[in-house]
């Protein structure tokens, strides 16, 4: 269950929207850089026993357009052990990467007025398929490298090291002054397009690779 904290930021883009805007790829894209939307800070409750015994806080921060939330959040916890932060994006519709990231960029001062975000240890985010232009970047140099074949976890974090999202995951982490240790993307495999539908079933796919890396998720471990 997640409590509401008392206060309620009105965020105008100016600046996300006056450089390069994200296109919405049909209604079911989130349109990441909506110019009417409110952000809300929420405090995510700690009720379970291994939260309670291993996060100090937690908290999520959306958006909120017309009286209807996007589908889009960012939630940040602390460590109890070392105070260390994960930053997580969460949503089911597919979402720009480079969108999802001017989101995360714009709400960095108000983050920044509950984390040191200098204990930034860990990010993670949806796969690859729920981000158009990161899968089709990374779908493009995974078949001239190795075609359509698994790899080991091992050649994957090598790649993704050398690779589009590095540039953009690497160009967020520099502003403090930290860099990428290490990506993983748990159950990884090769997802081919015909099963796109089964992730994201409203998405128009014409613009979409014939296949895309996959998994739980994408994780990255960042350094101290």
């Amino acid at each position: 269950m997640k409590q509401i904290i008392l206060f309620v930021i009105t965020l105008t883009f100016l600046a996300c929207n006056e450089g390069n805007q994200a296109e919405d790829n049909g209604n079911s894209e989130i349109d990441a850089n909506s110019r009417n939307t409110t952000l809300v800070k929420i405090e995510n409750r700690l009720d379970n026993w291994f939260e309670a015994e291993n996060f100090t806080r937690s908290y999520s921060y959306c958006w909120i357009s017309e009286n209807d939330t996007l589908d889009f959040t960012i939630r940040i916890t602390e460590n109890v052990s070392d105070s260390s932060l994960a930053l997580r994006f969460s949503h089911r519709k597919p979402v720009l990467f480079s969108a999802a990231m001017e989101k995360l960029n714009s709400c960095l001062p108000i983050i920044k007025q509950d984390f040191n975000l200098d204990k930034l240890g860990y990010f993670h985010f949806e796969s690859p398929i729920y981000y158009r232009d990161m899968t089709t970047e990374l779908s493009k140099s995974y078949e001239n490298q190795f075609g359509k074949k698994n790899i080991s976890y091992k050649q994957l974090n090598d790649f993704l090291m050398d690779s589009w999202l590095e540039e953009k995951v690497g160009a967020f982490l520099n502003q403090f002054n930290k860099s990428t240790k290490r990506y993983g993307i748990e159950k990884f495999h090769i997802l081919e397009k015909e099963d796109y539908k089964q992730y994201i079933p409203n998405s128009d796919l014409s613009d979409y690779p014939s296949f895309s890396i996959h998994g739980m998720g994408v994780s990255v471990m960042i350094n101290e």
